[in-house]
């Protein structure tokens, strides 16, 4: 209790209107500059109905309060496909979505203490180790209920989706919303998360007969959805495995002897 006091609050950006702030940047130097050149080009990306916009997420970005913000972007269709870390999707957005919170952390804290008693800490940021256990155990559970055979993270996310519906958890979750929308969610590093755990978990219990990640299956499909489209945006936030996967799909086309023109539009924030 000493720890895990106060809670991380998502930002709602429909609370407020930053138009102006950001056409100012426009005439301003450095970054300032560039985030208004990036919010004229995700603008024409939302503009151009006809072309697939391609969410790319990684760092710490749910358990820092921006669940909201990609919430939005999905609501409201400005987005049609993400491409994510697991720990984004699974260690953070499900997390909260089994009714967990992250808290406001000491990134002085001493480790070997929040060891001790079981918290686990992201920079600034605690998350209780029991929690993540929980959400270990429903990957366990979702994964168990599943006909044995190999899965592409798409096809596991919408299973954790409808898993979330089914147990009425989650109003505000992204697995939920993505689910309900048939926005496909993309993990290519699945393993790298809680529902490694899980999956392990449930492969030991089923030696003879369980699922298992085909991330090969994942390159394939966000493949055909780059084949399929009208042209292609990417929002990249941060960088890594999200966003070297959804880029490369481009060449696995021309390997695949199709014709797909280059991305369209890109936008990439990092720190």
């Amino acid at each position: 209790n000493e720890y895990l006091k106060e809670t991380i609050e998502h930002i709602d950006v429909k609370q407020f209107n930053t138009v102006s702030l950001v056409e100012a940047m426009g005439k301003m130097a450095f970054q300032a500059r560039n985030l208004h050149r990036a919010s004229l080009i995700f603008n024409q990306m939302v503009k151009e109905k006809e072309i697939t916009n391609i969410l790319c997420l990684s760092g710490s970005l749910i358990s820092a309060g921006l669940k909201k913000t990609i919430y939005t972007l999905i609501e409201t269709n400005m987005v049609d496909c993400l491409v994510s870390t697991g720990a984004n999707i699974i260690d953070m957005d499900l997390l909260e979505a089994l009714g967990f919170r992250h808290y406001i952390g000491d990134p002085k804290a001493d480790d070997e203490v929040l060891r001790q008693h079981s918290i686990d800490r992201i920079y600034d940021t605690y998350i209780s180790e029991h929690d993540l256990r929980v959400c270990d155990g429903t990957i366990t559970t979702i994964a168990n209920r599943l006909s044995s055979r190999p899965y592409s993270s798409r096809e596991f996310t919408s299973a954790i989706g409808e898993y979330l519906v089914e147990e009425n958890l989650g109003s505000d979750s992204i697995l939920r919303l993505c689910y309900e929308k048939k926005v496909p969610i993309f993990i290519p590093s699945l393993s790298d998360c809680a529902a490694g755990f899980g999956l392990v978990l449930h492969q030991s219990k089923n030696p003879k007969s369980h699922i298992s990640h085909d991330s090969v299956r994942d390159f394939s499909e966000l493949g055909e959805v780059v084949i399929n489209s009208n042209g292609t945006g990417l929002l990249i936030i941060g960088g890594g495995v999200p966003k070297n996967f959804t880029q490369d799909t481009v060449v696995l086309a021309e390997i695949l002897g199709r014709e797909v023109p280059m991305h369209k539009f890109a936008v990439q924030i990092t720190v």
